[in-house]
């Protein structure tokens, strides 16, 4: 069984939230005249008393058109509540999941309650204040002073300054400053694939490629 919260809307309006159960085991909904029955909206109250008068099938009644329960509570009073607001009260039948479930909830409602009553009780301090405390003028004072230190030693720039010292490649060649990507090929380099380029093309007359096989 599980405790629903529906929304109470009228001519299209909410004005409210009311409690009703769902997925109800069958031998909770199995009730007669004078047991002690359980409306949803007490289901967290404890000390509460109430018995069944009569449950109306949609139909039985023009006070019913969709069936309902007549109960009354303990100072004689009837109360009416739709087919899905009253089960069997689990202490009759020792219904142990369900009556756990209650403990646990007022148990919770009850650490709540005290909760907020321990933080409107709690003595207000005079002058106090939220968040982080004030610095004590003396630290206060030095991070200023180192931070004007490094703002002069800096130039009032902020990161790490930039190397004057050039970076060597593994070819011995300086890295060009300010340029990205592959570094420029030496001229020792260039001389080597030209001369290699040339003797290719004597060896193939020009040609790319495979050259045609004359075998049959």
């Amino acid at each position: 069984m599980k405790i629903k919260e529906n929304d109470f809307i009228i001519d299209g309006f909410k004005i409210g939230t009311y409690l009703s159960y769902t997925d109800v085991e069958p031998e909770l909904k199995e009730m007669k005249f004078g047991d002690r029955v359980l409306p949803s909206p007490f289901f967290y109250e404890k000390n509460k008393w109430f018995s069944l008068i009569r449950q109306y099938a949609p139909g039985d009644s023009k006070f019913f058109p969709d069936g309902g329960f007549e109960v009354r509570d303990s100072n004689g009073g009837v109360r009416n509540y739709a087919l899905d607001q009253v089960v069997l009260h689990p202490a009759i039948i020792k219904h142990q999941k369900t009556l756990d479930k209650m403990v646990r909830r007022v148990e919770k409602i009850q650490t709540e309650r005290e909760r907020e009553l321990k933080r409107k009780n709690k003595p207000k301090v005079e002058g106090a204040r939220r968040g982080r405390p004030a610095l004590d003028p003396e630290i206060k004072a030095a991070r200023v002073a180192a931070k004007l230190e490094s703002a002069q030693r800096s130039g009032g720039k902020r990161g790490r300054p930039a190397s004057t010292t050039p970076k060597i490649l593994s070819d011995g060649n300086p890295k060009p400053k300010g340029k990205r990507g592959r570094p420029p090929l030496s001229q020792t380099v260039i001389t080597q694939r030209d001369n290699q380029k040339i003797t290719t093309n004597k060896r193939t007359g020009g040609k790319r490629g495979r050259p045609k096989s004359n075998h049959k």
